[in-house]
């Protein structure tokens, strides 16, 4: 929130402020923030957090000009699986039919993304520059302030804001249109929540077999560490075992699943088993993942950097008053901000740690393991089809026409060609969106706007691409030096001025019809999302025109 001077907006990262239009005391703004959390974790029991949970809290620090009101604080980092961030939009929506006099502001990265789902539909005054503090969750609709109330030529205060949608609900509720835009795009939660899963048998220790049967959210961690281990965690998942291992069932949500099925084992990771069997695959991923976790069990959270970094922040902003170290007022502050950070500030890892430790340490552990046992020897273990792991064309070119617009026509039966491949990158790169939609093959530029040739920066990124594939690691690329020949490499690309790169840009951004080219293009993203694994760059780039991973990597095997 810009004009409350707030927390920055992270990647991928959702805020959420809880205001209340009735005036609370501290002890009730306490038992608010623990009652909302109880709801959340009672609606979102069945629910995998790909990242962070999502959670409420009092903030560490408060304001004092009393220019912003007093509310809770959420901040939910949803990663790759933007689902999350509209599940926390549900659970939200179901919180003020819950708790009617609490008026709610939510921004990702984007800022106002409510606006952007529903962009067909705004007023024509609604834009980034214009929305700031007008955008509200109150009784389980969404308001917005509109011109007529508030000019938009006149800065709005937060505190005023709330004030409005409190006293003037009739006049700031959005339309029907814009409400069905955002109901749509939400689905149909809670049972959503049971057909975005899959359940899968695994052939796993029986210690972490229990630590995921006690708490399934924990997967979610374990999947990202393996799909984005390196060299440096490999070492970790030397001389895995599979003998003491027992098939159980995992519960993932469909996007886990998916990310740990197309992640390929590393020919550096070391086994002693041949693992043939689907449930011995993702077994080993799961695995290495767990043990590249618990490696870091031995470290204390409240000794790391980023500990160090928060308390020097709280220190700084006053966090402490004038309380001496080790008095009884400054130790109590100082539990209230050590909680705060394993809560909210601390890496999903190392309170991964911190999770694991507590259930190994729990009796429903021991409990856990040996009914898990039992069951492996006596119960017939089933797990769902993974069928819809393959989506044809129609039905990509389906979800792209119902959720980006993009008319890409790619059948079973098409070559994908370099030229096809540069064709739709084009095509794509000439789009914008924003609060406007989506702009389609734009004929005429404005007076003031920048011309944007695309043609050009495919060819720019068939530079940075054809960079990357040089560089990627391969077994043999593991030596100290040729380590350090990649940094020289890098550190000699980083350390061009400014002015050099202008020059370099402005000398190659030169339309280029060739095939040649349009072969190195394909070439160099066919190698890229080998290197890159499931998710990078380049897949994301491809999968927004249609094209398939399997599909370019079969065309770059078939030359």
């Amino acid at each position: 929130m810009t004009s409350a001077g707030r927390n920055p907006k992270y990647e991928d990262t959702l805020q959420c402020f809880f205001f209340s239009t009735t005036e609370l005391s501290e002890n009730e703004w306490k038992n608010l923030c623990d009652s909302i959390n109880r709801i959340i974790a009672s609606m979102s029991k069945d629910y995998i957090w790909h990242r962070d949970e999502f959670r409420v809290n009092l903030p560490i620090l408060t304001d004092q000009s009393n220019e912003i009101p007093c509310y809770l604080l959420s901040t939910t980092c949803f990663g790759d699986n933007i689902e999350d961030e509209w599940f926390i939009v549900y659970l939200i929506l179901e919180i003020t039919k819950i708790y009617n006099h609490m008026i709610i502001q939510i921004e990702d990265n984007d800022g106002d993304f409510l606006l952007i789902e529903a962009a067909d539909y705004l007023p024509d005054w609604a834009n980034p520059e214009t929305t700031e503090n007008r955008v509200f969750i109150f009784n389980q609709h969404l308001h917005i302030i509109p011109n007529t109330v508030v000019p938009t030529d006149s800065p709005l205060k937060l505190i005023e804001a709330i004030r409005l949608v409190s006293q003037n609900p009739e006049l700031t509720q959005s339309s029907p249109e814009i409400e069905l835009a955002i109901m749509k795009r939400i689905g149909e939660y809670p049972q959503k929540i049971k057909e975005s899963s899959h359940t899968a048998i695994l052939k796993l220790p029986v210690e972490i077999a229990a630590i995921l049967t006690l708490k399934p959210s924990l997967l979610a961690p374990i999947v990202s560490t393996y799909c984005n281990l390196d060299v440096l965690d490999a070492k970790h998942c030397k001389g895995i075992k599979l003998e003491d291992c027992i098939s159980t069932q995992i519960k993932f949500t469909k996007y886990l699943y998916a990310m740990l099925m197309q992640s390929e084992l590393p020919k550096y990771i070391r086994h002693n088993n041949a693992v043939k069997e689907k449930k011995a695959q993702l077994g080993l991923k799961v695995m290495c993942g767990y043990r590249i976790i618990t490696s870091r069990l031995s470290e204390d959270i409240y000794h790391t950097p980023e500990y160090k970094k928060f308390l020097n922040s709280l220190t700084k902003n006053g966090y402490f008053k004038d309380n001496l170290e080790g008095s009884l007022e400054y130790s109590q502050l100082l539990e209230k901000a050590m909680a705060y950070f394993l809560d909210m500030e601390c890496s999903i890892s190392l309170n991964a740690c911190n999770v694991i430790n507590e259930i190994k340490s729990s009796d429903e552990f021991n409990k856990t393991i040996a009914l898990l046992k039992q069951k492996s020897d006596t119960e017939m273990l089933e797990e769902d089809d993974d069928a819809w792991l393959n989506v044809s064309p129609d039905e990509l070119n389906e979800f792209l026409n119902t959720h980006y617009g993009k008319n890409v026509k790619l059948k079973n039966k098409d070559p994908l060609t370099p030229h096809i491949l540069t064709s739709e990158l084009t095509d794509f790169l000439k789009e914008t969106s924003n609060f406007d939609g989506i702009e389609h093959n734009r004929k005429e530029n404005t007076k003031d706007s920048i011309d944007f040739n695309s043609d050009d920066f495919v060819n720019c990124i068939e530079k940075l691409l054809n960079m990357v594939s040089n560089q990627s690691i391969t077994d043999s690329d593991y030596s100290s030096d040729d380590d350090d020949d990649g940094e020289d490499c890098v550190e000699n690309n980083m350390d061009l001025s400014c002015e050099a790169q202008d020059v370099e840009l402005a000398s190659k951004l030169k339309s280029i019809q060739n095939d040649d080219v349009e072969f190195n293009i394909f070439k160099n993203l066919s190698q890229s999302m080998k290197d890159e694994g499931m998710l990078g760059p380049a897949s994301t780039i491809l999968r927004q025109i249609g094209v398939k991973k399997c599909d370019i990597l079969d065309s770059d095997d078939d030359d």
